[in-house]
């Protein structure tokens, strides 16, 4: 199991302490193995040798922590902000943003 794990369909880390047996959330650190290194940002990836995968952390139809995140930047901008949703999309965009307007007129 790499550090470097992401869920497929929230993108998610997977090795991050959320998802450990070893994690939770009524203790101060946040880690019931005494040995691990205090981990600031428990839903990131991290290096701990402790790490052991917790089944079911997630339930069937519900969203990672993480996964939350765009709706958030969707309600503080507004829906969408004007990004576009598609690689074409955004460089149509950059290229209308730095062209020049021609003088047809």
């Amino acid at each position: 199991f790499s550090r470097y794990e992401e869920c497929s369909t929230c993108k998610a880390d997977l090795h991050a302490c959320i998802t450990c047996k070893n994690y939770s959330a009524t203790l101060a650190d946040g880690c019931s193995e005494d040995r691990a290194e205090f981990v600031l940002d428990k839903e990131k990836a991290n290096f701990c040798d402790w790490f052991k995968l917790r089944r079911g952390f997630v339930e069937p139809g519900e969203t990672a922590p993480s996964a939350n995140h765009q709706a958030e930047l969707n309600t503080l901008f507004g829906t969408d902000a004007g990004v576009s949703k598609t690689p074409s999309d955004s460089r149509t965009q950059l290229d209308d943003l730095f062209t020049a307007p021609s003088d047809d007129s």
